[in-house]
């Protein structure tokens, strides 16, 4: 769950930067379904075009399916 990621990632020197801003954006992308200028251009520091297509839309994916899982009520660890 997002909620279990402590708001102190941003001052752990554990990440990059650029790890930093992705974990950001993940966390907005799946809390509001949308991500602000600010966390896209802190993003665009580090990325190019195609990286952040394929950034935004594995957030997306990933997003996707815990939806779709979550409607189901589907246990993926139990799934043979």
């Amino acid at each position: 769950m997002v909620e279990a990621i402590p708001d102190h990632f941003e001052r752990s020197e554990a990440f990059t930067d650029a790890e930093k801003a992705v974990v950001a954006a993940s966390v907005e992308l799946t809390k509001k379904a949308e991500l602000s200028n600010e966390a896209f251009d802190r993003l665009a520091k580090h990325f190019d075009e195609r990286q952040l297509v394929e950034l935004v839309m594995n957030i997306g994916v990933a997003n996707m399916n815990n939806r779709v899982t979550d409607a189901f009520w589907a246990d993926i660890e139990d799934a043979e």
